[in-house]
């Protein structure tokens, strides 16, 4: 993995444990993101860049407040990088008790794996088929 990659993970986790994660930019993927019965919003990953917005669902409603990394109820995020409140739902290598010298899976992969639920909040990140 390159330095630059490696650093920009370091900086999105806040830990060098997930630094050894990797994008794949072949693997295109989405994932719902909800609380209960609420839609929340849609999570995409396509040609390198993650992509948050809110569900006409979630708009309408004025009960839940956005989530604190996407604010405006309006707006589509985008970024490289996967924002914190989704990169922290992936345990560390270290947590899976993987050998150093298993391949390395790319965050698409492990946030379908693992991103579905977290003990940290009640939103659920569920990939769609």
């Amino acid at each position: 993995m390159k330095d630059i990659e490696k650093k920009k993970l370091l900086r999105q986790s806040g830990s060098e444990s997930q630094s050894d994660m990797v994008l794949n930019a072949e693997k295109d993927a989405a994932f719902n993101v909800s609380l209960g019965k609420l839609t929340v919003g849609t999570l995409l990953y396509s040609g390198g860049v993650w992509q948050f917005s809110y569900s006409e669902e979630f708009k309408q409603q004025s009960r839940i407040v956005p989530l604190s990394n996407f604010p405006a109820k309006d707006k589509t995020y985008r970024d490289s990088e996967l924002w914190p409140f989704f990169a922290s739902r992936i345990p560390s290598s270290s947590q899976l008790q993987l050998d150093k010298d298993a391949p390395r899976e790319d965050l698409v992969t492990l946030l379908r794996k693992f991103g579905r639920r977290t003990i940290a909040t009640p939103f659920e990140v569920v990939p769609v088929t």
